[in-house]
């Protein structure tokens, strides 16, 4: 099956499935919408609180890409809508010196994003899925999406992004997860040297 996402084959070790296999590592939190906060700070401070009517203020943007996830499934052509990371980055003066972006969601996951994939054009603070609003067991009210990464560094429920300088483990890297984790360098695992 052809990549539908401007690539000619699909990624290594991945299949195509028709839909998402739902995963709540830690549980489904429940969530009050209008006390919903994303915390945006820069080496653990606190630069911004957003609400979500605050956040769709910065401008929402559509994007039609595919999911993967490192378990191998993928599926094609997912619309998400949702405000780049890159602008939040910029609306809230936050300097390009960090190195990582440490996430924190509602539930307690944790996960670490490199730099340079906080910042590609397509990350993004993802609000609706294929023109609906996020159900709650796809992180409702807002998740991350990095295309180009696998799944997990997708947090559900996320709530606070740490801007920080230092790399820290998330939940899936403390266990053995890339750091990266780049669909198309199939980086699944970190690298043991013997």
């Amino acid at each position: 099956m052809a990549e539908r996402s401007g690539r000619s084959k699909t990624p290594p070790g991945q299949y195509y499935a028709p839909d998402f296999t739902i995963y709540k590592v830690m549980g489904q939190p429940s969530i009050d919408e209008r006390l919903w906060r994303l915390v945006v700070k820069r080496r653990g401070v606190e630069v911004a609180s957003l609400s979500l009517e605050e956040l769709e203020k910065l401008g929402v943007e559509r994007l039609k890409v595919d999911f993967h996830c490192v378990t191998g499934w993928s599926v094609a052509d997912v619309e998400w809508e949702g405000v780049p990371v890159r602008r939040l980055v910029e609306k809230l003066g936050i300097d390009n010196g960090f190195n990582w972006m440490y996430v924190e969601s509602y539930d307690g996951y944790t996960t670490v994003v490199h730099r340079d994939d906080a910042l590609d054009p397509r990350a993004m603070v993802a609000l609706k899925l294929n023109g609906r609003p996020l159900e709650p067991e796809q992180g409702r009210p807002a998740r991350l999406v990095f295309p180009h990464l696998y799944g997990w560094k997708g947090a559900k429920w996320v709530h606070v992004l740490d801007f920080i300088d230092g790399y820290r483990d998330g939940y899936w890297e403390a266990l053995g997860y890339h750091e990266r984790g780049r669909v198309w360098e199939e980086e699944r695992f970190k690298r043991t040297v013997v």
